[in-house]
């Protein structure tokens, strides 16, 4: 029997939706706005059972209409959506089936959403502790809404991994609903939607649980968490009451992120009254004597008489040590702001570790062992801010070590990176410091201000630079026994390297001759540096390694010691090799010493340079260092 012609008229005016189905489950007839009314889409031959979540509640539908008897209950659509059901059986023409009365269902208590809004208020008017807050917003939640569990998931504040921090029941860690994991559907949508998303739990086996919303705990900057609501079996959620419970969950959000912004502008009081008192002593601990000086120079100046060259180089070193102290300071400002820039280029670790070990054997009494590998090891660096990672490391190996005692600095490399190793035996890090050292303003237990300056910022400082190559910077120490860091850095690769011009330095006492060479040399990409350009542009170029030096056999003895002088006085990370230029060597040179004839024929000048080159590439390379277990910062 079909219904009246304007019987859909008459249907789109109310709020249920009504639907036939055959004794065999199947939707015989539907009114036009049933999906809208439902949001169930449902067609005449299609299986009712098709758009109905699995459950106990869905089982007594099907039941009542298969018995061909009255029933009322809720059941879950596919959609995850709540829905009221009244059956009434019907025989009309000897067929038997029943007629679906529809309509949205759910609980929108205005009232348990403002008592659960106040108890979470009330919360956190008296602390702003995050657990606390937490804690009370899921019993709220349970107390005064009709939720059977709430829990409470926050993202840790270093990291984007999700911890529970609150739930509202003791239940058994077995319980499913403890397999929380982030990556699946729906809390990735949830978070990456910013929108709560329904979901169905899972029970043991192929069991069906209670329907849950995973709601986004969205503060004004970011998301903070997830709140997690779970219904009792066959009870779903309206729109409404996810509208509400989104709306508390901002509540909670905001109320989580200003715990945590109160708890790290009390730690960064902290942090500031420690580092005002450090600062303090360290700053004035330069100053002083620095004071008593000039006043002492000022009144010797006074009264005529000379002032003494041990007093001003006792008052540069206390300015040093303050231009030093400010330094750091504007390092770590700008690594704060990320101001801290960087100008890389090609750069020779050997030669630098070189460099800077030698300026402290000339500073220091103390003897300084350096092993660096016969064939270069390149880096793409900014040179000034890896001197100061070494000078800083240098620097504290001698200030913990002895009088007397050795600091030795290695060069390797690893399969991928450049190692600097520095190593002392000195007062060394308690095992429980050695994560934090690396840390702004941080200083070990066994270190004083009395015995030992500095305001905690060189190791923090070292790091960030290294960390901004793309490094890494670790220690390996025994308290009493002494300390090894170790500075890697990512190796230029080989193909790049073997395109860096060579660096050769021509000693002629012929102008005319030095020329023809430095043309020859030049035109074939090489880096060439001469006598005739003076010890001071020798001194520059040092920053670099010299791969090859062209001398002539005939040169006087004048420039040639000025040279050889000139030369000894620069530091070098291994022997320089010499290709001989002349009719025959002469008799201070060794018998395997390479020689090219002299006037210089370019094909002749060229063919004994990369002779030389090659013999030094085909030595033995230094061995690769296996990787270490070492303390990393925390």
């Amino acid at each position: 029997m079909l219904p009246p012609n304007d019987v859909e008229d008459v249907l789109s005016c109310l709020p249920q939706a009504l639907l036939r189905v055959g004794a065999d489950l199947r939707v015989q007839w539907c009114e036009e706005g049933f999906a809208a009314k439902t949001g169930v889409a449902l067609a005449p031959g299609r299986p009712l059972l098709e758009a109905l979540e699995p459950g106990r509640s869905l089982d007594a539908l099907e039941r009542a209409i298969r018995e061909q008897r009255a029933h009322s209950g809720h059941v879950i659509t596919r959609a995850l959506r709540q829905v009221r059901v009244q059956v009434k059986p019907t025989h009309t023409d000897g067929q038997a089936g029943a007629w679906l009365v529809v309509e949205p269902s759910g609980v929108d208590d205005e009232g348990a959403f403002s008592q659960a809004v106040r108890e979470i208020a009330r919360a956190v008017g008296e602390s702003l502790e995050v657990d606390r807050v937490c804690s009370a917003a899921v019993v709220a939640l349970v107390r005064c809404a009709q939720v059977r569990r709430a829990e409470v998931f926050l993202y840790e504040e270093d990291d984007a991994t999700l911890k529970r921090m609150a739930v509202s029941d003791l239940e058994g860690l077995d319980a499913p609903q403890d397999a929380f994991d982030p990556s699946e559907d729906p809390y990735r949508q949830a978070l990456a939607l910013r929108q709560p998303q329904l979901g169905i739990q899972r029970g043991y086996g192929d069991a069906v649980g209670p329907v849950f919303a995973a709601v986004p705990l969205c503060a004004p900057r970011r998301t903070v968490g997830l709140l997690l609501i779970y219904k009792e079996q066959g009870a779903s959620f309206s729109v409404r009451e996810l509208e509400m419970w989104s709306a508390a969950a901002s509540q909670l959000a905001v109320a989580v992120e200003n715990a945590r912004l109160l708890r790290e502008a009390q730690a960064a009081l902290r942090v500031r009254e420690e580092f005002m008192s450090i600062a303090s002593h360290e700053l004035k601990t330069p100053l002083t004597p620095l004071k008593l000086g000039l006043y002492a120079m000022e009144r010797r100046i006074a009264a005529g008489q000379p002032v003494a060259l041990a007093s001003v180089l006792k008052s540069k070193r206390q300015v040093d040590r303050l231009a030093g102290l400010v330094e750091d300071l504007l390092d770590a400002s700008r690594l704060e702001l990320g101001r801290l820039a960087l100008d890389s280029s090609p750069l020779e670790v050997g030669q630098l570790v070189a460099e800077v070990v030698d300026h402290f054997r000339h500073a220091f009494e103390r003897p300084f062992t350096v092993d660096v590998p016969h064939d270069g090891v390149w880096v793409l660096g900014d040179r000034d801010r890896l001197e100061q990672v070494l000078v800083n490391l240098l620097e504290n190996a001698h200030k913990y070590s002895p009088a007397g005692a050795p600091i030795a600095v290695r060069v390797g490399r690893t399969a991928e990176t450049a190692r600097i190793q520095v190593q002392d035996h000195g007062i060394g890090i308690p095992g429980a410091d050695q994560a934090l050292v690396f840390q702004r303003f941080y200083r070990a237990r066994n270190v004083s201000h009395r015995n030992f300056g500095g305001l905690g910022l060189g190791l923090f400082i070292s790091h960030s630079i290294v960390k901004m190559h793309g490094g890494a910077l670790a220690l390996r120490s025994r308290e009493g026994e002494g300390s090894t860091f170790m500075l890697d850095l990512p190796r230029m690769p080989a193909h790049e390297v073997r395109r860096l011009p060579r660096r050769v330095l021509v000693l002629d006492e012929d102008a005319h001759q030095e020329a023809a060479a430095e043309r020859t040399l030049r035109a074939e990409g090489f880096e060439v540096f001469t006598v005739q350009s003076g010890a001071e542009a020798l001194r520059k170029a040092t920053h670099l390694p010299v791969d090859l030096i062209v001398l002539s056999t005939s040169a006087t003895q004048s420039p040639v010691g000025s040279f050889l002088e000139t030369f000894a006085t620069l530091p070098r990370a291994r022997p320089v090799p010499i290709l001989l230029a002349g009719d025959e060597r002469p008799w201070w040179a060794q018998e395997n010493a390479a020689l090219c004839r002299r006037p210089y024929r370019a094909e002749e000048l060229l063919a004994g340079v990369r002779n030389v080159l090659t013999r030094e590439l085909l030595r033995t390379p230094a061995p690769v260092e296996p990787e270490l277990p070492l303390v990393t910062p925390a």
